[in-house]
């Protein structure tokens, strides 16, 4: 993973490493969130919201626990500096996020597919198809991907397509039952 994160900040440039900073701060905290935390910096209530929740001492699950070390690490390694004072987060998909019943893990790349071939596709809040729905795909639009797939489903953002990379939609997708789905091109 160490190898995987250094080539990603070699690779992207300082923008691309600071999103995917807020990336890994949201994931974390989220994470926290979940299990009662009690936010006390500006980000963390603008973010978060300040209750319900237990207090500063929060009991995670034992796959949780090694998330968050994961996560903590990769932000130590490239050096995430996150202003926790600022009243907003700078993550694209944040709408979306703060709909899903599971928390997506951030995956070192990312790619995407231009110009989906694909049928319209509902995407769920979380991996299950007992779940919300809390957006679409549509024929034409670009599906990025950037996170760990899980039980055959995976998180995706949506964009409108055609160079607008504005993120419009997302949320779990189940790419067992969808198959391969050809796409007009591919980046990443």
């Amino acid at each position: 993973m160490k190898r995987l994160l250094f080539a990603l900040a070699l690779l992207a440039g300082p923008a691309a490493a600071s999103d995917y900073c807020h990336d890994l701060w949201y994931t974390r905290n989220a994470i926290m969130h979940q299990a009662g935390y009690c936010f006390g910096s500006v980000l963390g209530q603008a973010v978060f919201g300040t209750g319900p929740c237990i207090g500063k001492s929060v009991t995670l699950s034992p796959e949780d626990t090694q998330t968050v070390a994961r996560l903590r690490a990769a932000e130590k390694e490239l050096s995430c500096r996150v202003n926790t004072k600022q009243p907003r987060l700078d993550l694209d998909d944040l709408f979306v996020r703060q709909q899903l019943w599971d928390i997506p893990i951030p995956d070192e790349g990312e790619s995407a597919c231009i110009g989906w071939l694909g049928p319209q596709v509902t995407l769920h809040a979380g991996q299950g198809a007992d779940t919300p729905v809390v957006g679409s795909i549509l024929p034409g639009q670009t599906v990025s991907y950037g996170h760990w797939p899980g039980a055959g489903w995976t998180y995706v953002t949506v964009s409108p397509g055609n160079g607008d990379w504005r993120v419009t939609s997302g949320g779990w997708m189940n790419y067992e039952r969808l198959g391969e789905v050809p796409c007009q091109d591919y980046a990443g």
